[in-house]
């Protein structure tokens, strides 16, 4: 796996950390959140823009541009070079050594990295295919895009997809 990593990491917990990537890394972007970690993405050209938010907001940096690397930048920047979302993942994870703990798991929106609110049954009943509701009675919903979740298939094949491409990581 071709990762750098720029400047030294210090961080007192894994849960405190949050994340900044480029537009490349979308993907990685939604597992992050899948598991619980606060994880923007920037839609423009990453660049100094970029590197001012995660400063700002006191955002990890992870990218798959070389160029990252040579810029001027106090806070910590991650190359990932890899293509494959499952090894970009595990890169990450062992680099900073996430833990991932499944009561953080499914709790931030995978569109808009807010996170979820529990909402009652009722409030979702013309919100989600009749069978879900039929089936489900726990659901959380973005307060951001209004996005519905709840404990489906989504949420089994994410975990499938963990234990097969990560699972000495899952507790």
């Amino acid at each position: 796996m071709n990762v750098k990593l720029q400047n030294n990491f210090k961080s007192s917990s894994a849960e405190d950390l949050k994340f900044i990537t480029d537009a490349s890394l979308v993907r990685l972007a939604k597992w992050m959140r899948l598991l619980g970690y606060d994880t923007s993405v920037f839609s423009k050209e990453a660049g100094r823009e970029m590197l001012r938010q995660a400063d700002a907001e006191g955002r990890i940096v992870l990218t798959r541009r070389r160029d990252m690397v040579q810029r001027q930048f106090s806070g910590t920047l991650f190359l990932i070079t890899d293509v494959i979302v499952s090894k970009q993942l595990k890169a990450v994870i062992d680099k900073f050594s996430l833990k991932i703990n499944r009561q953080n798991m499914f709790w931030i929106c995978l569109e808009c990295n807010q996170k979820l609110h529990h909402v009652k049954k009722d409030e979702v009943r013309d919100l989600v295919p009749p069978y879900v509701f039929e089936n489900c009675d726990k659901y959380n919903q973005c307060p951001r895009c209004g996005k519905i979740y709840w404990m489906g298939t989504h949420p089994r094949n994410a975990l499938s997809f963990m234990e097969q491409h990560i699972p000495s990581h899952l507790p």
